[in-house]
């Protein structure tokens, strides 16, 4: 129960504390008073941001604090513990505009998101005002109204995080399908390039080995040549450099006894002698080496030419290159084929989601028109008792994706709130066909058939503030009194505060508050104040006639005399 709320510096208010009780509290005055000044500092608490936000003292912030008192509220308390918010018999909520603009939200003095505050709202508050009647002749806001009747919050929210998981799923298999299409193409000359590599078996530096194998080749017949010519001239042959060598050698043996540089030359002339006999079995053995075969010289040239086209073909500049182009096709090959099975996959995912989709659908769809019977059997029963006593509603549920098994389909069918649509139809007089409300009903039918809703659902809730901002719209007379008793009666089980012209409501409050503007000097100023006893008879008097007449005097008391002998 909303115990109090305080007001200070907005709009026409320096400072304003209000106190709340149970069952209906009226707020009357002028046309003009400020009435909605209490309405409006409570939606803004909650984080709505309305026309027109303005401070009394514009250099001041604007601050507004409304106090709870927390009783039979289970959810609202497991909502507050599970955002870590501790509290025991009292819940404050605030917030404070700065003369900038900024705004601070408050539970508890702990300062929070504006998001808390608004999820806070559904716990807390039941607006309802004149533009909820246009609202109610809207299909989506009927399906909203038939989902709160059958507490089919968690199962439509359900559908929904399918709903747009499917649907992303689908964007996503479309995208890499279309991707798939686009490299389709390119993949086959990619796949083409990585078989014509991978039947080259390159292997890294193999063109230069081959190139210096048939260097070697090609020159067989010279190099063997040169080796005999050099064998026979360094060894072989008479007078060979050995032979002239050894010669000199031996002759300076006999003296190097005598001179350490000729010791030293006859060393380094002993070394060579060694390394002629080296190089002479270097080039025996190079020879023995080479053999000189035509086939495997067309072979070692083939290769060649085979590498060479390649690094021609494929615009590089070399087998490591080569190598690197072979690597990059094969990912890109691999890449392909990752997104081939992740089409494969995610369409197996999606099929699951879609039957699990598909389910939930059908379980709303089976609730809705369970609940259906029930809130329009419901509806037609507060509806005759607020005075449309031939008055007749029902609902109409279509399924808009029967028998739909594309998922594509499908989703263009339905949406978050699931695969129904529903269309609330009435009939004031019998006889008359069964219309849709936006064909056949007044602004006073209207009025009355929003508030049988609003009562019907305050059955089925936890206890919360229900503020209605002069929703008389189109009544009058007897069928006021009706309205009158009937708010009453929903204020047995929830708070009601009403901001009304009906002296009839105003007449059935347990509080009666007015609100009243004043000037001084240059400032005008709203003040609101508690009426009782002759004061309240003056009050209401007023609002039935706009003058303290006699006659209206004498109405007033006959409307507080009934009421307090229903009472």
């Amino acid at each position: 129960m909303l115990s109090e709320l305080y007001i200070k510096n907005y709009l026409l208010v320096p400072e304003m504390r209000l106190s709340l009780d149970k069952g209906l509290t009226v707020i009357s005055g002028e046309t003009g008073a400020g009435k909605s000044i209490v309405a409006g500092s409570i939606s803004l608490i909650f984080g709505d941001n309305l026309a027109g936000i303005e401070a009394f003292d514009k250099e001041q912030p604007i601050y507004l604090e409304v106090s709870y008192n927390l009783e039979k509220a289970e959810e609202l308390n497991n909502f507050l513990a599970q955002n870590g918010i501790e509290t025991e018999e009292e819940l404050i909520l605030a917030r404070e505009i700065s003369p900038n603009g900024k705004s601070g939200y408050y539970v508890n003095g702990r300062k929070v998101g504006v998001s808390l505050l608004k999820e806070l709202k559904s716990y807390l508050i039941d607006f309802h005002h004149q533009r909820d009647q246009q609202r109610l002749l809207s299909p989506s806001y009927q399906l909203d109204l038939l989902d709160a009747y059958a507490d089919l919050t968690r199962i439509r929210e359900e559908f929904a995080d399918l709903y747009r998981e499917l649907k992303a799923g689908l964007k996503k298999l479309d995208e890499l399908k279309k991707e798939a299409e686009r490299q389709k193409e390119i993949n086959e000359l990619y796949r083409f390039q990585y078989e014509e590599l991978e039947t080259a078996k390159l292997r890294i530096n193999e063109d230069v080995e081959l190139q210096n194998e048939y260097e070697l080749l090609s020159h067989t017949l010279e190099i063997t040549e040169l080796c005999n010519q050099i064998t026979a001239e360094l060894l072989e042959q008479e007078n060979s450099v050995f032979d002239i060598i050894s010669g000199y050698l031996s002759k300076l043996k006999h003296y190097e006894h005598l001179n350490p540089e000729i010791g030293y030359a006859v060393n380094n002339m002993q070394q060579a002698l060694e390394n002629l006999q080296e190089a002479s079995l270097n080039l025996s053995r190079s020879k023995d080496n080479i053999s000189f075969e035509p086939q495997h010289l067309q072979d070692i040239q083939a290769r060649l030419d085979l590498i060479n086209s390649l690094v021609h073909k494929h615009k590089v500049r070399s087998i490591e290159e080569l190598l690197n182009l072979f690597a990059e096709r094969s990912a890109q090959i691999a890449a392909f084929a990752d997104n081939e099975k992740s089409i494969a996959e995610l369409e197996k995912h999606l099929e699951k989601n879609f039957a699990g989709l598909r389910e939930k659908g059908e379980e709303l769809s089976r609730k809705r028109q369970k609940s259906a019977v029930e809130l329009s059997k419901e509806l037609q029963e507060n509806i005759r008792a607020l005075s449309i006593p031939e008055g007749i509603l029902e609902i109409m549920i279509d399924k808009k994706a029967e028998d739909n098994f594309v998922i594509s389909d499908y989703l263009s069918a339905v949406s978050e709130s699931g695969q129904d649509s529903v269309e609330f139809l009435f009939s004031a007089n019998p006889g008359f066909e069964l219309k849709p409300l936006s064909a056949v009903v007044s602004g006073g039918e209207l009025s009355r058939i929003l508030l049988a809703i609003k009562k019907v659902l305050a059955d089925r809730l936890e206890p919360k503030l229900i503020i209605l901002d002069e929703i008389e719209s189109g009544i009058g007379g007897k069928t006021a009194a009706i309205v009158a008793d009937f708010i009453a009666k929903l204020a047995e089980r929830q708070q009601v505060l009403c901001i009304t012209h009906l002296a009839q409501i105003a007449g059935r409050a347990e509080k009666h508050l007015v609100i009243e503007k004043f000037t001084q000097g240059e400032k005008s100023f709203v003040n609101i104040r508690k009426v009782e006893a002759e004061q309240r008879l003056q009050e209401i008097a007023r609002m039935l006639s706009g003058t303290l007449t006699a006659k209206a005097l004498e109405h007033a008391a006959e409307i507080l005399k009934d009421i307090n002998i229903r009472g």
